[in-house]
């Protein structure tokens, strides 16, 4: 019994170390190289589920989230190229933001004709159809506006937008919208991935952030 007990664990351990590896192997490498908030702008996570219904549901590995700033100044920015479950946005300046999008690539062998040429109200478009012999298509889900796909952002701090998942509209298979769901789990999960890359403790601000000027005796 012991030594059954000894090879779940270590089978376990494994695991756990493959799956570390595996997000080493499949998405450190498209990270940008600068993640840490600063003491004068913030960090966005988006973990999303981007799916695509053709009609079938076909996962979204790599893609690209979008946040327009709510306010003056503050801009469009892109997470580029990213594993959808971990796309972060750096270097926002503070003030609240809201998702425009969130967009991949598709294989086009399979799609419908219907897929390609989506009808108005479906929620996501498809940016350049083209034969299918030419490569992947650019999917790109647009979301109405909705409080809950809108993000305050702290200089200083990391801010997650929550585990957004793409899912079907209510009349038409080909039809999507995107639902956000509460999950803290995966939040505290994410928080602690950006703090092991950054090298900072997962509750904190950046050391740029936190670390305050001592004071000058008179």
């Amino acid at each position: 019994m012991k030594r059954l007990t000894g090879f779940l664990l270590a089978g376990l351990i494994g695991i756990a170390t493959a799956a570390a590896d595996d997000f080493d192997d499949r998405c450190a490498a498209l990270l940008p190289e600068r993640l840490a908030p600063t003491a004068d702008t913030g960090v966005v996570i988006v973990d999303a589920a981007l799916r695509a219904y053709v009609p079938a549901a076909m996962a979204i590995d790599r893609g690209v989230a979008v946040l327009s700033g709510i306010g003056k100044g503050l801009g469009i920015h892109n997470s580029r190229y990213q594993c959808t479950q971990f796309m972060v946005i750096p270097g926002l300046a503070p003030g609240r933001y809201r998702l425009v999008s969130l967009e991949g690539r598709v294989s086009s062998i399979t799609l419908t004709r219907r897929f390609l040429y989506p009808m108005p109200g479906d929620g996501y478009q498809i940016v350049n159809p083209h034969d299918w012999r030419e490569g992947p298509q650019l999917y790109r889900v647009q979301p109405r506006r909705a409080p809950e796909l809108e993000i305050d952002v702290r200089a200083g701090e990391g801010s997650y937008l929550g585990h957004l998942e793409v899912v079907r509209g209510r009349y038409s298979i080909h039809a999507v919208t995107v639902r956000r769901q509460a999950d803290a789990a995966r939040e505290q999960a994410a928080r602690q991935r950006l703090a092991q890359l950054i090298g900072t403790p997962a509750t904190g601000a950046s050391p740029a952030a936190a670390a305050r000027p001592a004071a000058v005796p008179p």
